[in-house]
């Protein structure tokens, strides 16, 4: 990818100079690291020049940047945000997400979780710019071309992506929504409203129902007992994995084997 643009916003010189000198450490020479000390002040450097990514405080004074969000989207400006804040209300997440906001994340900010939160902006800008210069090609040589829709475990937001791998690998631990945050480097609240948002599921039925397809699975080709495969999809007893699977599944795991298996023979008759 090329070197990026990024412009940063903060009314605090310490916070905003140390969020700038970070990102230029680590683009390089190459990368262009603006910034401004109020929303209003970057409004202007939005209209008169483009960036890859802004980063904004949300408490500013003159504008702040909820209202500068809110301008640049009035400018039909698309570019990939991420907000940086000292406060965690749940309305500030609900705000930001409306306006499209890729990540949230909580000042004092580490230097590890800007880079990685700024890696996987660009990233995902890359693959959209990646996909949309594909499409136009695949439009400049076909009359009827291919419409490609995302699958619902690839959602667009790339903190979602990780936390969806993250599940996945670690489907056999308890995987408290906290943990699974802390690992995409963002507030529980407002990874919960981005979860939903993004995948139309609350993350606690996103677990669950990923248990229960693993556990199907485990129960048709496998021979592995309901203790083992209770212990493989994360849950502490196999009372409550038979609980929640009866609960999902109007059946036992036990009858859904046996079921499962009464199907294969007739299928193979």
């Amino acid at each position: 990818m090329k070197h990026p643009a990024i412009l940063v916003v903060d009314d605090e010189p310490n916070a905003r100079f140390g969020v700038s000198y970070t990102l230029q450490e680590w683009g390089g020479d190459g990368a262009v690291i603006d910034s401004a000390e109020n929303g209003a002040q970057a409004l202007e450097r939005l209209r008169s020049q483009p960036y890859d990514l802004l980063l904004t405080d949300i408490r500013m004074p003159v504008m702040d940047g909820i209202q500068l969000l809110e301008a640049v989207r009035a400018d039909h400006n698309p570019i990939r945000c991420i907000m940086l804040t000292g406060f965690a209300e749940f309305e500030y997440a609900q705000s930001a997400l409306r306006l499209g906001v890729v990540d949230y994340l909580l000042k004092p900010v580490q230097q590890d979780q800007l880079v990685d939160a700024v890696e996987n902006a660009l990233s995902a800008l890359h693959t959209e710019q990646t996909a949309a210069n594909s499409r136009a090609r695949q439009d400049s040589s076909s009359e009827e071309p291919l419409q490609l829709q995302p699958h619902p475990d690839e959602p667009d937001n790339p903190s979602v992506a990780k936390a969806i791998r993250y599940i996945h690998e670690h489907i056999h631990e308890a995987l408290p929504i906290k943990e699974v945050a802390a690992h995409v480097h963002l507030n529980s609240s407002y990874f919960s409203v981005l979860f939903k948002e993004e995948l139309g599921i609350n993350f606690i039925d996103y677990v669950t129902e990923f248990r229960m397809k693993k556990a199907k699975e485990l129960l048709v080709h496998s021979t592995l007992s309901l203790d083992d495969i209770s212990e493989q999809i994360g849950y502490q007893t196999t009372s409550y994995f038979i609980k929640i699977f009866k609960k999902h599944e109007q059946m036992t795991p036990k009858t859904y084997r046996d079921c499962s298996k009464q199907r294969n023979r007739l299928l193979q008759r």
